[in-house]
């Protein structure tokens, strides 16, 4: 608990520097006297700053439509390929300590359900110029799933994560079966009920 706490910290640390950029942005916009449409770029990164009011996704729900970039070979991944399956998305980022605490237990998850069509898709959320940490923590973990890079944390809106990892598990039609905000406990039998039940008992 203490890990995933001072992971959401840092989440929101970086959330506030976005946010400190901005009304630096427009302070800075303010003394050149620039032209009333130059702030749009202070006003987009502010509004990360703002709490999303919508609730989480629920059970029933539709897929998200959200593509980010594979790891692999920089093509574009979408939720959407992944219908007929099981998919588990993972919101995750190499600075966050319980993710790695957490991304054994994936992998274990991935080998012993792939056969009966679980597939995960970890989001890495991290910078673009932390890009080799990506790489590095991947081949680290022996991670053999797939893996997408979302450096502008788009994910993080459209899944509602209110911090990392945050995980949300769709059913093979698209539609969400289940949330889970914070690292999943190894063995944990509710998370495992609600895979077993989404893959069809």
């Amino acid at each position: 608990m203490i890990h995933y706490v001072m992971c959401t910290l840092q989440f929101v640390m970086r959330t506030l520097h976005v946010c400190l950029v901005g009304l630096r942005t427009v302070w800075l916009l303010g003394r050149t006297g620039r032209p009333a449409r130059a702030p749009t770029l202070a006003t987009l990164l502010l509004a990360s700053c703002i709490p999303s009011e919508s609730p989480s996704l629920r059970s029933g729900d539709p897929a998200p439509d959200f593509t980010a970039a594979s790891l692999h070979d920089g093509s574009p991944v979408a939720l959407s390929d992944y219908r007929g399956h099981v998919l588990l998305v993972n919101l995750w980022a190499t600075w966050c300590h319980p993710c790695r605490e957490e991304t054994p237990y994936l992998q274990s998850l991935y080998e012993r359900y792939h056969d009966r069509g679980l597939r995960i898709l970890g989001v890495s959320v991290d910078r673009s110029p932390d890009h080799d940490l990506v790489i590095e923590f991947v081949e680290e973990f022996g991670v053999g799933y797939d893996i997408a890079l979302d450096p502008d944390a788009v994910s993080r809106d459209l899944f509602h994560a209110r911090g990392l990892p945050t995980s949300v598990v769709f059913n093979r039609d698209g539609t969400v079966a289940f949330s889970w905000v914070g690292p999943i406990p190894e063995g944990d039998p509710t998370f495992l009920e609600g895979v077993e039940a989404a893959l069809g008992g």
